[in-house]
């Protein structure tokens, strides 16, 4: 008998890294959540801004661009290429989506109120701070395999 192929463990391994997998984009850090929330929905005070929704729309742009990377990853993985072809088609995919989502808050509308931009020394881009530039600065992407999100639950539980 020949052996035609016997790297069905690492694919199998591979595949199940793969549906383990989570990407996230946002802000992370509070203060920034923050105020992104408050931009997305609006305020409904008098100094609130009109909703300027920047997640979605951008989620939305980047969806092509991910969709074919993570196929391409899944064809690496298929390919024998294991949980490392995961973790980078995962982070390419992930910095994709946080472009989108940038892409999004450069074309923002409507733009800032003239009071707005006098409070930021004259930046007059909606959504962009003058120091610091809060929502770009803290705006990232995450992945996380689902045994890392395993320990991070486990972690929680230690305090």
């Amino acid at each position: 008998m020949r052996v035609v192929h016997d790297g069905w463990p690492k694919i199998l391994a591979g595949l199940r890294e793969l549906d383990g997998t989570t990407i996230q984009v946002g802000w992370f850090e509070p203060d920034a959540a923050r105020i992104a929330l408050i931009n997305d929905r609006g305020g409904n005070r008098g100094d609130n801004p009109p909703p300027r929704p920047v997640l979605g729309p951008g989620m939305d742009a980047a969806r092509e661009a991910v969709d074919s990377i993570m196929a391409s990853t899944t064809s690496r993985v298929l390919r024998g290429g294991g949980a490392a072809a995961v973790r980078a088609g995962a982070e390419r995919a992930g910095a994709a989506a946080e472009q989108g989502v940038r892409d999004a808050m450069d074309a923002v509308q409507p733009p800032n109120a003239p009071s707005t931009i006098a409070g930021k020394h004259g930046y007059s881009a909606p959504l962009r701070g003058f120091a610091p530039d809060r929502l770009w600065q803290k705006l990232e992407h995450r992945v996380m395999s689902s045994a890392e999100a395993a320990a991070d639950g486990d972690d929680a539980g230690d305090s």
